[in-house]
């Protein structure tokens, strides 16, 4: 345990500012409170004896609340929702004459490529932590008919969920509680969240819902999910007290996490210590990916509740900190961290390797690289193969094209559409266009009758970007119009970071706009990174109004409480030569610590 937190971050090293420092929190870092569960850690006890490396700021206090910016404005542009058809419903009563009772395994019959929302950079890790929610229904669905109706749900409209269910009961079939709850967990996995909260809400209107703490605890995920955390916690004032435990508070914390909202994460984490709940290493560990998105410098205190109550830490506990690590450009640390996990007799899984590769490189580090990329190779022929899509854009990152060659023509003659997309974006990285529109063109054939990916066409849209070569991509934008993936987030983000790139901002602007207004009526909204790059634009202008704009409507997108977004107002209003009045307000309203960078620049535009 000493090792773990010595992977977190020296506010020194990390250039942060501390304003402010509560005393009984330096005072708990004292050498007296640092007795280790781990013998062998024991000696890096000295290293935490020095309050003077790790000075820690006050915890964040207070409710969290948004400000509004009086130089927003809202979008006019009207867009149409999608066409509600009728084509499921006939569909699933023409299946419904061919009754089988036998098994079917879903992953091995629902072989559709999936467009499910584009994941936050630790949404595996999320992911990962709420594994256990749906563990008494991840057995497969027993009879053809249900299979039928899960396959007809995942290939309709959102709309159309509750007349699939309503026609196949009128049809005179049985949906219990058992076999809706495997639908729920089947969509949930792909993250077709709005279509497993219609079967949800299904369950509750024909009194089938089971009154247990993991059903509870699963209409509050995708309620989080769909209708945000805030409706979440409403949800949960309602469910009875005997099945208000661990895992419902546990689950609503995942998903503050998951919506990076730090205040009502912390509030989550507190009142379950105060409620004498246990705190297992699955909260723990949401706590230090927040903290590893938002402070790393706060995993410490996560790492001391870990020791005090005498948690081990797990397999995610030490993946987390390793990415954490190497985000910090900490090297030595996170091989330390690794040879720490090896000592703990974990196992060293291809996430792994991948991750230490990928920073390897990051930093110039090709031999250490290869030889990281050599060992999943020679590993377990499974795993090896689980991980082509992730050797192919790191062999293309170390720019060797034999070795993508090699591995692509691996599985060239039958590719999964998850390999397309790899070796699309690997050829790209390559400069080598021809080979990556030749892979499309083959996954394109091979899927267009089994369902497109929208990453397959954003995928190549990025490659035109990267090589800068706009004429092909406004063809290939034209073309690929009347197919119907072409839209959602990773496509709306290539699509503004191609004519961005083209210099055409308004148009970037304007493509951001609409799929905005998209996500009132769908489970998607655009990325975070989609936003940023429309407001750098504006921002190296010196285009306050934009800016601001942009910035409001981010946040009424339900990206808030970070600090990139006031790095770049800070940028605008320093180009346009513009004080910036009430900016560290603005803040302390979202409860954020301002970095060394943003000091710097903040002291820039005072003295202006």
């Amino acid at each position: 345990m000493w090792f773990l937190r010595r992977c977190v971050f020296s506010i020194k090293k990390q250039g942060y500012c501390v304003c402010w420092i509560k005393r009984d929190t330096l005072s708990y870092f004292s050498g007296v409170n640092l007795v280790s569960c781990f013998p062998s850690l024991l000696g890096a006890k000295r290293y935490f004896s020095r309050e003077e490396s790790y000075h820690h700021t006050s915890l964040i206090v207070g409710k969290f609340f948004l400000t509004s910016c009086g130089l927003s404005s809202r979008a006019s542009e009207e867009i149409c929702d999608e066409d509600v058809s009728n084509e499921a419903v006939l569909d699933l009563e023409k299946t419904l004459a061919g009754k089988l009772n036998e098994d079917i395994n879903v992953e091995k019959e629902v072989k559709l490529e999936l467009n499910p929302e584009p994941r936050r950079l630790d949404d595996h890790y999320l992911s990962e932590s709420e594994n256990d929610l749906y563990f008494k229904y991840c057995e497969p669905l027993k009879r053809k008919t249900s299979l039928e109706v899960l396959r007809t749900i995942m290939d309709s409209s959102v709309h159309n969920v509750p007349g699939i269910l309503k026609n196949f009961v009128k049809a005179g079939e049985d949906l219990n509680h058992v076999e809706a709850s495997k639908m729920i967990f089947v969509l949930w996995k792909h993250h077709m969240y709005h279509k497993a909260f219609q079967i949800s809400e299904w369950l509750e209107t024909t009194k089938q819902f089971e009154h247990s703490e993991h059903d509870y605890a699963s209409r509050l995920d995708l309620i989080a999910k769909v209708q945000g955390v805030d409706v979440a916690e409403k949800y949960m004032r309602n469910v009875p007290d005997s099945s208000r435990g661990e895992l419902l508070y546990r689950i609503l914390l995942a998903n503050c996490v998951r919506c990076g909202n730090v205040a009502k994460s912390k509030a989550v984490f507190e009142k379950m210590r105060s409620l004498g709940l246990p705190i297992t290493i699955h909260s723990l560990n949401l706590m230090i990916i927040l903290y590893k998105m938002c402070d790393k410098r706060k995993i410490r205190e996560m790492l001391f509740l870990m020791e005090k109550g005498n948690i081990t830490p797990s397999h995610l506990t030490y993946r987390i900190l390793i990415a954490a690590r190497g985000e910090s450009g900490d090297i030595r640390g996170m091989e330390k961290l690794v040879e720490d996990m090896k000592s703990q007799g974990l196992q060293l899984d291809t996430h792994v390797l991948t991750v230490l590769a990928g920073f390897y490189i990051s930093k110039g580090l090709k031999d250490k690289a290869v030889a990281v990329l050599k060992e999943i190779e020679g590993g377990d022929s499974q795993e090896c193969i689980r991980a082509c899509n992730k050797l192919l854009s790191l062999y293309a990152s170390l720019d060797m094209t034999g070795d993508v060659s090699r591995i692509w023509n691996r599985f060239k003659s039958d590719p999964s559409i998850l390999e397309c997309i790899a070796a699309i974006g690997a050829w790209g990285k390559l400069g080598k266009v021809d080979e990556a529109e030749a892979v499309f063109e083959m996954a394109l054939q091979k899927y267009k009758d089994k369902g497109l990916s929208s990453r397959l066409f954003s995928e190549l849209l990025k490659v035109y970007v990267q090589n800068n070569q706009l004429s092909k991509g406004k063809e290939f934008i034209e073309r690929m119009r009347p197919y119907r993936c072409w839209f959602g987030p990773l496509v709306w983000d290539g699509l503004v970071r191609f004519y961005v790139e083209a210099g055409d901002v308004e148009k970037a602007a304007s493509i951001l706009s609409k799929a905005a207004q998209r996500q009132s009526g769908h489970p998607v909204r655009p990325l975070f990174n989609t936003y940023i790059v429309v407001m750098e634009q504006y921002a190296k202008c010196g285009d306050i109004h934009n800016t601001e704009k942009w910035f409001h409507k981010m946040r009424q997108c339900g990206y808030i409480g970070r600090l990139r977004p006031f790095q770049i107002l800070i940028q605008a209003y320093l180009k346009a030569k513009t004080p910036a009045y009430g900016i560290i307000e603005r803040m302390k309203a979202e409860n954020l610590v301002p970095n060394k960078e943003f000091n710097m620049q903040l002291a820039k535009l005072v003295a202006l």
